[in-house]
């Protein structure tokens, strides 16, 4: 299976997006010696995986009824 452009671009956001959230959480960490707990990196990890998902999913369900329309007129 090929990725198409709309899935190459979703993918070059999902990875810039990670890259961003990733800087940010290591920037205000209040002490950049001890390691993060596991509530923090849940947090980071839905600050990733909601918005990605959902522009996905809001991309996928556009995809569907285009096509919808797509095969009535023909």
């Amino acid at each position: 299976m090929r990725i198409n452009g709309w899935r190459r671009l979703w993918l070059l956001g999902s990875v810039l997006w990670a890259i961003v959230i990733l800087a940010l959480a290591g920037r205000f960490q209040p002490d950049g010696a001890r390691p993060f707990a596991n509530a923090e990196v849940l947090f980071v990890a839905r600050l990733w995986v909601v918005p990605v998902a959902a522009i996905y999913a809001f991309g996928s369900g556009l995809a569907w009824v285009r096509r919808g329309f797509q095969a009535e007129s023909s």
